[in-house]
């Protein structure tokens, strides 16, 4: 065997190498490019989520505010019923229930409060994943691309 054959056969071999290793490199790109587009689903989900738990949170905030305007009716009310008790009886008793229903409702918020807290840990839990997923496909990558550049520097 000539020495030119030789080379082309080498030559050959390279050629099959960097195809082989190009071909590679477009799976790894398509893992990164689906992960891109998870993790972008994700911030999105969990920026909708926070926007959520903003609006809730005011939400909550305003109840607050309410109940403790009820809270203070309530106690002007108990103070007229000591000089009046028997006509104001009926008015403490509307008072005290919808002081409760305030109390219900405040704590109905604080559950869906909670609730979406849980959601958006799971959310960031999931966002978590996928950068690390993103980064080992990167770093798979960068690996690659050295090996690419190495098998240049030795031709």
């Amino acid at each position: 065997m000539s020495l030119r054959a030789i080379q082309f056969a080498l030559i050959g071999l390279l050629v099959a190498v960097a195809g082989w290793q190009w071909r590679r490199d477009l799976g790894l790109r398509a893992d990164y490019a689906a992960e891109g587009a998870t993790r972008a689903r994700l911030v999105a989900d969990l920026a909708q989520a926070r926007a959520e738990s903003e609006g809730l949170k005011q939400d909550l905030s305003e109840l607050r505010t309410q109940l403790d305007r009820t809270r203070a009716l309530r106690a002007e009310a108990e103070a007229e019923t000591r000089k009046q008790a028997a006509e104001f009886v009926a008015r403490t008793k509307d008072w005290q229930a919808a002081l409760r229903g305030w109390e219900d409702a405040v704590k109905a918020r604080d559950a869906r409060l909670a609730a979406l807290q849980e959601r958006e840990k799971l959310i960031l839990t999931r966002l978590t994943e996928a950068v690390k997923h993103a980064e080992e496909a990167t770093a798979r990558a960068e690996e690659m691309r050295v090996r690419i550049e190495e098998g240049k520097k030795k031709e």
